[in-house]
Parts: C-alpha cells; sequence; structure tokens
C-alpha cells in the first residue's frame, strides 16, 4: 500500500486536476489518505478531499463502461464494478429517465460502504451524508453516464450499520431548492454543473474553476430551471451575498421586483433555449444591502456533450457610475441649451411685460380709489410681477455670473433670510443651529439665494403638513455642510431623480427654476447640493462646500 502522502498525490493528481491515467484507489489506499488529512486538518476537510476524490474516481469508472448498452444496463454494469472494488454494494430499486426531456431519478440501496470503516456513522445526525466519497462517486458516475447534472441525496447515518442498508435518490441537481431543508447539493456541486458541460471539460473543470475566480466580472452559471450553480468571486464583490447564500438557489434573488414581474427572467429563457445568446443588456440588479446597481449582462447558452442546452453562462459588468457619468453630461448639455433658449426668451419677453406694467399702472391711476376696476388692474400688476420674476429667474439660470468672494457670517446670512419668512409662515417654528464663529468666504447675494430657496420651499411643504424647519450647519472631516430638513411629507419618490432639473415644480405657481438655480450658485462655490431624507421624515437638502471656504483657513 502507498503511504499516505503518495496515496494523497496519486489520488488528487497535479493541482486537483484529473489524471486520465489515474488509477482507481481501493478501500485500504482511501482509508490511509482520510486518516491523514484528518489528523491535519479535521473532519470537514478530510470530507472535501474524500468527495473530490469521489467525483474522479467516478468519472473513472464511468470511461471504462461500454458505450453501447441501454443506460439502466450501464449503470448496473458501473455499480458491480464499485462493488468489485470494494466500494459497498449499490443496488437498483427504481430507474425513470427521460435523457431527451433531462429527466432522470433513481432510488437505490447501499449497503457495506467505505463509510462504515471510518466509524462516524453513529456520532452524525441521519439527515448529514456519511461522507463526501460515496455522494461525490455517484453523482460524478452517473452525470457522466446519463450526461444529466445529477446531485446525489445525503446518505442517512442511521441505516448505513443497519443490516437492510441505507438508501438514496439521485435526481437532477435543479430539483433540490433552498425550500426542502438542509442543502441536499454535496459541497462543490458547481462542478457537477461544469461536469456536465460535455467531456471537453472534463479533465479541466478546476483551471476552468480557477479561471472564473480571478476574474473582476460577475461570472454565474445557471442551469435551465434558473437556478444558480456556481457564483465567482467577482459576483461576490458586486453583489455582497457569498457563494453558499445563493448557489443552490434561483437567480430571481438579486433581480429587482419590478424586473422579475416585467417577465425579463422569461424572455431571456426564451432567448436561451432557442440557442440565442443575450448580448450586452442593460438592466438592473439589487445588492444584498438593497441598493440597486446598473449591469450590462451578457448570457449565453451552455451546452453538454450532446449538444443539449444544460444552463447558461451569465457574465456582469456594474456599470451604474458610466451611466452615472453619461447622465450627467447628457444633463450638462440639456441645461446648456435650456440656459441659451431662456435667455433669447427672457429678453423677448421683458421689454413687452414692462410696457404692460406701465400701462396697467397709468390706467390704475386713472380711476378713483373706489372704483371696482381698480382691484382687477392691481391684479394684473401683480401677475406681471411674477412673470417678471420668472423672466429674472430665467436669466439667472442662463446667464450664472462667478462669485464675488468675501467673509461672511453664516448665521447672519441665515438670520436675514429666515426672520422674514417667520413672519410669513408665524406658526411654524424654525430652529436655527448654526454656530456663531462660523465664517466662511462666499458670494453673499448668491448664498442667500440658495438658502432663501431652501428655506421658503421647506416651509411650503410643512405648511399643514408639519411643524418646523431646521437649518443646521456644522463643520465635517471633508466638507462644511449647511443642511435644511423638515418634518414633512417629503419629495414623491416619483420626483427625486428630476427634482433639480429646469421647469420641474410641485407648486401650482412655481417656476421650476430655484432649486437648478440654487445648485448652480452651490457649484460656483466648488460645492454639491443634494437631496435626501431627514431623521424627521421629510426632506433633506445639504449644501456642502469645501474646506477651502472655511475664511480662518
Amino acid at each position: 500500500m502507498a503511504t499516505p502522502s503518495g496515496t494523497s498525490s496519486a489520488l488528487l493528481g497535479d493541482n486537483g486536476r484529473s489524471d486520465p491515467a489515474l488509477a482507481v484507489p481501493t478501500r485500504e489506499e482511501l482509508r490511509a489518505l482520510e486518516a491523514t488529512v484528518h489528523a491535519t486538518a479535521g473532519e470537514e476537510t478530510a470530507d472535501r478531499v474524500l468527495f473530490e476524490v469521489g467525483l474522479r474516481v467516478g468519472r473513472e469508472l464511468a470511461a471504462e463502461l461500454p458505450e453501447g448498452p441501454a443506460l439502466a444496463e450501464r449503470i448496473a454494469a458501473g455499480f458491480a464494478r464499485f462493488s468489485v472494488r470494494g466500494y459497498g454494494s449499490l443496488e437498483i430499486r427504481s430507474l425513470t429517465t427521460d435523457a431527451a426531456a433531462g429527466q432522470f431519478h433513481l432510488a437505490g440501496t447501499l449497503t457495506n460502504p467505505f463509510e462504515t470503516e471510518l466509524g462516524r456513522c453513529a456520532r452524525r445526525q441521519p439527515t448529514h451524508a456519511a461522507s463526501g466519497f460515496t455522494a461525490g462517486l455517484l453523482s460524478s458516475f452517473l452525470s457522466r453516464v446519463s450526461g444529466l447534472d445529477l446531485t446525489s441525496t445525503p446518505i442517512g447515518c442511521s441505516s448505513c450499520l443497519a443490516p437492510g442498508g441505507c438508501r438514496f435518490d439521485v435526481r437532477p441537481s435543479h430539483e433540490f431548492t433552498d425550500v426542502e431543508g438542509p442543502r441536499h447539493a454535496p459541497p462543490g456541486s458547481p462542478r457537477f454543473f461544469l461536469g456536465a458541460v460535455g467531456a471537453s471539460l472534463a479533465g479541466a473543470e478546476v483551471s476552468l474553476d480557477d479561471m472564473l475566480e480571478t476574474t473582476d466580472d460577475a461570472v454565474i452559471l445557471i442551469d435551465n430551471e434558473d437556478v444558480v450553480r456556481f457564483w465567482n468571486r467577482g459576483a461576490e464583490r458586486m453583489f455582497q451575498f457569498a457563494p453558499d447564500e445563493v448557489v443552490g438557489r434561483r437567480i430571481g434573488r438579486i433581480v429587482p421586483q419590478d424586473v422579475l414581474e416585467s417577465g425579463e427572467l422569461e424572455r431571456m429563457r426564451r432567448e436561451l433555449d432557442q440557442g440565442r445568446s443575450v448580448n450586452n443588456f442593460i438592466t438592473r440588479r439589487i445588492r444584498k444591502d438593497g441598493v440597486e446597481r446598473w449591469c450590462s449582462l451578457t448570457r449565453t447558452p451552455l451546452r453538454d456533450a450532446r449538444g443539449r442546452v444544460v444552463g447558461s453562462t451569465a457574465i456582469l459588468k456594474d456599470i451604474t457610475e458610466q451611466r452615472r457619468t453619461e447622465a450627467e453630461l447628457a444633463r450638462s448639455r440639456t441645461l446648456a441649451a435650456v440656459g441659451e433658449m431662456s435667455a433669447k426668451i427672457a429678453h423677448e419677453i421683458k421689454n413687452p411685460l414692462a410696457g404692460i406694467y406701465a400701462a396697467v399702472q397709468v390706467l390704475s391711476r386713472e380711476l378713483p380709489a373706489s372704483h371696482p376696476h381698480r382691484e382687477i388692474f392691481d391684479e394684473i400688476g401683480e401677475e406681471v410681477r411674477r412673470v417678471d420674476q420668472t423672466v429674472i429667474d430665467m436669466l439667472r439660470f442662463s446667464r450664472p455670473v462667478p462669485p464675488k468672494l468675501a467673509p461672511h457670517s453664516l448665521r447672519a446670512i441665515v438670520r436675514d433670510v429666515v426672520d422674514p419668512l417667520r413672519r410669513v409662515f408665524p406658526s411654524l417654528a424654525v430652529d436655527v443651529r448654526v454656530p456663531d464663529e462660523l465664517v466662511l468666504a462666499i458670494d453673499e447675494r448668491m448664498l442667500s439665494q440658495v438658502i432663501e430657496n431652501l428655506v421658503s420651499n421647506a416651509l411650503q411643504a410643512v405648511d399643514g403638513k408639519g411643524t418646523r424647519v431646521i437649518v443646521e450647519s456644522r463643520v465635517e472631516p471633508e466638507a462644511v455642510v449647511l443642511e435644511v430638513r423638515d418634518d414633512g411629507p417629503g419629495v414623491p419618490p416619483s420626483m427625486r431623480e428630476e427634482i433639480f432639473e429646469p421647469f420641474v415644480t410641485t407648486k401650482t405657481r412655481g417656476t421650476g427654476l430655484g432649486l437648478p438655480i440654487a445648485r448652480k450658485n452651490v457649484a460656483a462655490h466648488d460645492g454639491t447640493l443634494t437631496l435626501g431624507t431627514a431623521p424627521e421624515g421629510g426632506a433633506s437638502f445639504r449644501v456642502q462646500l469645501p474646506l477651502s471656504a472655511l475664511a480662518s483657513r
């Protein structure tokens, strides 16, 4: 008998690769291998090693069988070889198979297995496999003989030493779902799926596995039932799910609910069933933490040695940042065009407005104070002033001027803005939390416009639907932050993406230019203006300025 170390090398081959000339080991060699690994790395690692050996032994024994006989005869002949090798006596209780439809179910009985010599049966739970060797041997042998992706159920330990033997079932891997209790597919089941691709990959399973693990893209192998069979490190990084959280479960776990309901997976399945690939499909997927990411997805049919589609390879690239950059570029171009158009319109409107307003004032003054038409003229004048303010906003938006920086107390600017608004909304509280000592090098007029827009918007949103608005400023490690938040209803989800776009407003009489102008004013200070959700439940607008804005620095 070979030494333990020699046995390990002979059984596993160079770097774990299958060796076509591999000698099928005896029970004594297996026992020596198990004892060595168990003593140095523990029982779990020993089971995994035995499982790998079982995979290779099953392939070797399948390769020894002639191609001619029917499937049931080939299986019976293979089981006879198991007995001769001393791996245990396996008998077929029932066999149902339809290779064309990918259906297979074998029920059998195992007596005197190799595992009985390891003395583990009495120490294990009945639902656990006796060891990985027999599970790997059965699945690998039957997968190679049938050409299907098959998995053996655990071999109940409580019956390993019983006179009648223990029973097992072998079925297609996709029939074992995550709702059936303990995972039936033994460790390494992704390699079953790779092995089912065909004889061309049979000698390079591990090297293919290693190759897929090294890519930064998410590479996922999916069977015909949309069950994940392989999940590489790129997928783990992209979606934050560990392999044991997704392998053996349906791919829908990473698909947003609305995408599932749209029938996207079903449409892909129809394409794949026809042998067609889905290339560079732009879609959304969801991470473990609930964050959605945009992906470029390519799914390619995966075929076995007989040319049948047994699943697909999915390769996903995260293009979220790329899409954000492209959207920002498109937005900049759109805003430039809108600004140019706004300037032309404003110039065409402003002079006629001035003429209309002057005429209304002349007519109004000619009427006695008690005349009923005086009120109508006043309303016309008010509407003209409102349109004029819109024109002024359009000019501000279309022709931003560089800021004139000078040291200013931020609290003083906020106070000058908030005090008049308090008189307009006397029933609402405005809580100012701005330090007295915070002095910034800013353009007072531009920042006042920003604060006035944010605070007035918040007060209008809260009026009748909340109680207070908070204006808070602080110096963080990387920026100076000014936050305006409220306890109102917040911004509707349907508008959160476009709230900073020009002419978008929730008000019946708003121009939709206040927030775009505010964002431009903040950007002129090399800062950002973003929308979030306040702890109080309402909207939170966050102005973030660089630390260089601190006048004391």
